[in-house]
C-alpha cells in the first residue's frame, strides 16, 4: 500500500469514527439566538492565519457572532479533530482554512452530516458549490494563488535575476501547490533557471532558514541570485540564512503581505509580497451568517485579487492591512443585514468599504 492511500484510508476512518454519534446542530440562527461560528486555521504560528483568525474574530464582532477559533498545528486528523469539537460544541457554523485539499471533504461531510453551515477560506477544499451542497456550503473565499505565485517570477526577473531556488508549502495545500505551480509557469516563460528541486513543506521561518542553509549548501556561492517562497513566514526565515551568510545579492520575493513581511520590503530585502488576502476568513464569516439566515450569497466560490505590496506602495499598504485590522464594516456586506449588498462585495480594497 503506497503512502498516499495509506493516509487517505486513516482520514476517512477517522472521520468515521468522529461522526458517531453526532446528531445535534447549532440553532442560533433561527431561534434568535446569538450565533456561534468556529474558525479552524490550520496553523495559528504563521502570522498569517494569526491575522486571518484576528479579522475574522472582528467582522464576527461586528455581526454580533461568537467566533471560536481552533489551531491544527499543521495537521490533517487534528483539524477534522478540531472541526469536529466544535461540532460538539453546538456551533452554527465553521470557517475552515483546510491543511491539505486531501482533508476538506471530510470536514465538509462532517458538517454536512451534523446540519451545520461551513465555508473554506484561503485554501478550496477540493470541492466546489454545487445545488446539491448549497444548503450547508457557503462556498469559499480564496486567493489568487497562480497569479501571486506569477507576480514573483515577474518581479524577479525584472529585477535582473537569472536563477532562482524556491520553497513551497506541503504538497496538496491547495494554496502552496497553486503558487508554486503560477510562479513555475512564470519563471520558466520569463527565461529564470530554476536549480534544483523546490523544497517542501516549507512554511514557517524555522523550516524557510533550514531549506535556505540547504540551498546555500547545494550551491555554494551561491550560484543563485534570487530566491522565491510561497509565504512570508518562509522568506523570513530565507532572509535570515542569507544575512547569516553575508549573502546581499539574493533578492528575495514573496506571497501574504504581513507585518513582517512588509518590514522586509521596507529594508529592501524583499521585492514583492502580494497581501492583504488574509481578509478571506473574515469575509468567508460573513457568506455562513448569511447562508445560516435565509439569505445565501449568489457567487459561492469568491476569488480575490491581491494587492502587489513593493516599495512604492508598502506605506499605504501598511497603514491600511498592517497598523490595525483592515477597515470593513461586515453589517454592510452581509445580505442579511443589507439586502442592497452587493454580490462583488466580498473583495480586497485600500479604504473601508461602502
Amino acid at each position: 500500500m503506497n503512502r498516499l492511500l495509506a493516509r487517505r484510508r486513516a482520514i476517512a476512518a477517522t472521520a468515521a469514527l468522529l461522526l458517531v454519534g453526532t446528531g445535534a446542530c447549532g440553532t442560533g440562527g433561527r431561534s434568535g439566538k446569538q450565533l456561534t461560528i468556529g474558525f479552524a486555521a490550520p496553523v495559528l504560528a504563521n502570522s498569517y492565519w494569526k491575522a486571518n483568525a484576528d479579522f475574522t474574530k472582528k467582522m464576527g464582532a461586528q455581526l454580533g457572532v461568537k467566533v471560536i477559533v481552533a489551531d491544527a498545528q499543521e495537521r490533517e486528523d487534528t483539524q477534522l479533530k478540531n472541526v469536529q469539537d466544535l461540532i460538539a460544541q453546538g456551533v452554527d457554523g465553521i470557517v475552515f482554512g483546510p491543511t491539505t485539499t486531501e482533508i476538506g471533504p471530510a470536514l465538509l461531510r462532517a458538517c454536512q452530516r451534523a446540519g451545520i453551515v461551513c465555508a473554506a477560506a484561503a485554501r478550496k477544499p477540493g470541492v466546489e458549490p454545487s445545488r446539491e451542497n448549497a444548503s450547508y456550503y457557503a462556498g469559499y473565499v480564496v486567493g489568487n494563488d497562480a497569479g501571486d505565485g506569477a507576480a514573483g517570477a515577474k518581479a524577479l526577473s525584472d529585477a535582473g535575476c537569472e536563477k532562482v531556488v524556491a520553497m513551497s508549502g506541503l504538497q496538496g495545500n491547495s494554496t502552496a501547490d497553486a503558487r508554486l505551480n503560477g510562479f513555475t509557469r512564470k519563471a520558466r516563460d520569463l527565461g529564470l533557471t530554476i536549480l534544483g528541486t523546490p523544497q517542501r513543506p516549507v512554511e514557517l521561518p524555522e523550516s524557510g532558514l533550514k531549506a535556505t542553509q540547504n540551498f546555500l549548501a547545494k550551491f555554494p556561492g551561491p550560484r543563485f541570485d534570487c530566491l522565491w517562497a510561497f509565504n512570508d513566514g518562509s522568506a523570513i526565515g530565507a532572509i535570515r540564512a542569507l544575512s547569516a551568510a553575508r549573502v546581499q545579492k539574493v533578492k528575495v520575493a514573496s506571497i501574504d503581505g504581513t507585518a513582517e513581511g512588509v518590514k522586509a520590503i521596507k529594508s529592501g530585502r524583499m521585492l514583492v509580497s502580494p497581501g492583504g488576502e488574509f481578509i478571506n476568513g473574515g469575509l468567508a464569516l460573513i457568506a455562513v451568517y448569511d447562508t445560516i439566515k435565509d439569505h445565501p450569497r449568489a457567487n459561492r466560490a469568491v476569488v480575490l485579487n491581491t494587492l502587489r505590496v513593493t516599495r512604492d506602495n508598502v506605506d499605504a499598504y501598511q497603514r491600511e492591512f498592517i497598523h490595525r485590522l483592515p477597515r470593513y464594516d461586515a453589517r454592510k456586506l452581509s445580505k442579511t443585514r443589507n439586502p442592497s449588498a452587493p454580490e462583488d462585495g466580498l473583495k480586497i480594497v485600500f479604504g473601508p468599504q461602502t
